[in-house]
Order: structure tokens, then C-alpha cells, then sequence
């Protein structure tokens, strides 16, 4: 006898699988969802057939690019110390391996490091560009400072021209005064000598440049005359006799030569030997 829960289900699934569409709204819904696999496997042997016929079916639409095959030479790796009991009889792994090294350091960049190697050249030019404006930052100073230097030759130049020109005499006047009054301003309130001072080295640095020739002479006479008077000091203070050598005169001080005679001036007789001279 048979259970009739179990009978009531098989009697169900027999309908179930006997009816195609469950219910009548199933039976409403578009076509594409209800084949929905089937539609998929349709168009993809569709689409597969068609490109078959149309470029062949070795050709692919993404190139695909396969991974090289390792090599069957692998690299020797540095073996483990090993008791001579525990060496392998027919294999010499530290013989390979110091093979390895030797072949390894016979090569002329093995001990050149691969960062060296990439960074090298990269920091070789921006060295070589890095040098070569540093050179030519030079060479502008270079020839800034030489235009310069001539610009202030020739202003300097000029200035004196100017400062030493005869119809400036009022001008240069006007600057040894100014130079004297600086000198007073800068040697006032340490009493009256540093006054003193200061001023007479005020007009002579004024002088120097307005009147040069003129401010020589004063200076060597004054320098002639302090030395001369503090020997005459020296002198009677310590009872010693010591003078100075005269002062020798400029070459601009001395006399020019007299001027040669005419020829019809000149006496032409010859002096004989022993004879006296004419009165």
C-alpha cells in the first residue's frame, strides 16, 4: 500500500512537467525572457560561425601575447657547508658555484650595480648641463665686470679731466674746502691737534685729486720741514749733531738747458794745445 502523500506529488510533478508555461502570465511575457539561454547560445554560435566565414577561425580580434618559456639552464645557487661524509659523489655543487662567481666576475660590468648603471647617465647630463651654465654664468660676469670696470676707467677719467680743467678753478677750489670742512667735522670734539689733523688730511685728499702737482709739493714741504724741525728738537734735547740731507729738487724744478748757439755763432777755430784761452 502506498502513501497517498507520495502519490499526490508524483501525480504533480507529471502535470508539471506536461505544461510548458506555468501560467497565463508567464505566457504574457516577451519572448526574450522567456529563451533567454537558448537565445544567448543561439547568437553566440551565430557570431562565432559568421566570423569563421568572414576572416578565418585563426585569427583573433585582441592580440594575445604569450609569456617566454623559462630556460632549461638554471642558476647555480650557493650550497650549504656540508661535512666531507655528507658530499654528493657524482655532483660538485661548490666547484659549480665557484665557477659561477669567476665567470661572473669576469664580466666587465659585474661589478657595475644596476641602479648605477641607470642613474649614471641621466646624472651625467644634467651634471655636464649644470656645469656648462655654470660656465657660461661666469663668462657673463666676466664680461659684465670688464664693462664695468672699463665704464668706471673712462668716468673716473673724465672726472679728473673735469676736477683738473683750468676753467673749473672755482670748482676745484670749492671741493679742497669742502674736503678741509669734512675733515674738521670728523675730527671735532677730541680737542684741537685731532682738529688739526683731520682737516689738513681732509684738504690734502681733496687737493690730490682738484690740484695734484700743487698738493705734492706741499706735502713734501711739509713733510720736509716736521722732519727737519723734530731732528733740530732731537738735537738739542740729547746734545747730538744730526742734520738731514738736503731736499733735491724735482726734475720739473730744474732749470731747462740753455738754448744751442747759432752756427754763424760758433767759433770755429780750433783750440791749440797749451794755448790760452780767449778773454
Amino acid at each position: 500500500m502506498q502513501n497517498p502523500c507520495i502519490e499526490a506529488g508524483s501525480h504533480n510533478h507529471e502535470n508539471h512537467e506536461d505544461t510548458i508555461f506555468d501560467s497565463e502570465n508567464y505566457l504574457d511575457s516577451p519572448i526574450a525572457s522567456i529563451c533567454k539561454g537558448d537565445l544567448y547560445v543561439i547568437g553566440r554560435l551565430w557570431i562565432q560561425g559568421l566570423r569563421t566565414v568572414l576572416v578565418g577561425s585563426n585569427f583573433s580580434v585582441v592580440p594575445v601575447v604569450d609569456a617566454a618559456e623559462k630556460g632549461d639552464a638554471k642558476t647555480p645557487q650557493k650550497p650549504p657547508p656540508m661535512k666531507y661524509e655528507d658530499l654528493p659523489i657524482y655532483e660538485s655543487p661548490h666547484f659549480e658555484y665557484k665557477d659561477y662567481v669567476a665567470s661572473k666576475k669576469a664580466c666587465p660590468k659585474a661589478d657595475v650595480k644596476i641602479l648605477q648603471t641607470y642613474l649614471y647617465p641621466k646624472v651625467k647630463s644634467y651634471r655636464k648641463s649644470w656645469v656648462d651654465s655654470i660656465e657660461e654664468f661666469k663668462k657673463d660676469v666676466g664680461e659684465m665686470k670688464d664693462d664695468v670696470c672699463a665704464i668706471y676707467c673712462k668716468k673716473k677719467k673724465e672726472i679728473k679731466k673735469f676736477l683738473r680743467a683750468p676753467e673749473n678753478y672755482a670748482i676745484r677750489q670749492a671741493i679742497v674746502v669742502a674736503g678741509a670742512a669734512t675733515g674738521y667735522y670728523l675730527g671735532s670734539g677730541r680737542g684741537i691737534p685731532r682738529r688739526i689733523f683731520f682737516t689738513g688730511l681732509g684738504a690734502l685728499a681733496a687737493g690730490s685729486v682738484t690740484f695734484p702737482k700743487e698738493t705734492d709739493e706741499v706735502f713734501r714741504e711739509m713733510s720736509y720741514n716736521a722732519g727737519k724741525f723734530a731732528l733740530t728738537l732731537y738735537n738739542k734735547t740729547c746734545r747730538k749733531n744730526l742734520s738731514l740731507r738736503e731736499r733735491t729738487p724735482c726734475p720739473d724744478e730744474v732749470p731747462p738747458p740753455p738754448p744751442k748757439r747759432p752756427d754763424h755763432q760758433v767759433n770755429k777755430c780750433e783750440k791749440k794745445a797749451g794755448a790760452a784761452p780767449a778773454p
